[in-house]
């Protein structure tokens, strides 16, 4: 009896949690959570920069990490073209409108970003130097476009 209860409780709860894990799931995003989301991406990706910079140019000794920092490099660079869905562009936001106003260039944009950091990876997987400087410039020079025309300038 005492085995049928625990059994039915331990079911019980699984249930639960998954029922609660589905609906928490399925859930609308709302403009804001999508804003702090795609925050968080693009931390992510400023900081696994700042490692890879660190590490391939010798300011740290942690060679062993670089593929790792690539790797999740083309992970967020992949999301990339999720983060910025309509109604996200007023808020705590440093995007600027013109993102939704000129979707095919800014699209261009943001899939140079998800091949660049694609080809970063795969450069530094094969140990592929020239690769890797030819894909991280390339990188940066997605990065820079789309930061020089789609987001708020610091007013410094």
């Amino acid at each position: 009896m005492r085995r049928l209860v625990r059994t039915v409780l331990v079911a019980s709860l699984v249930a639960s949690l998954v029922a609660g894990f589905s609906a928490a799931t399925s859930a609308a995003t709302t403009p804001a959570d999508a804003i702090k989301y795609r925050k968080a991406v693009m931390d992510g990706l400023a900081a696994h920069v700042s490692a890879f910079v660190l590490i391939n140019f010798g300011k740290v000794e942690h060679p062993e990490y670089l593929e790792a920092h690539t790797a999740a490099l083309a992970d967020l660079g992949a999301q990339a073209k999720v983060l910025f869905p309509a109604g996200t562009d007023t808020g705590e936001t440093d995007a600027l409108p013109l993102i939704w106003k000129e979707q095919e260039q800014f699209n261009k944009l943001v899939s140079d970003l998800e091949t660049s950091s694609a080809r970063l990876r795969d450069a530094v997987a094969a140990n592929d130097k020239p690769g890797a400087t030819a894909a991280f410039k390339k990188l940066g020079e997605a990065c820079k476009g789309c930061h020089d025309r789609y987001r708020k300038q610091d007013d410094d």
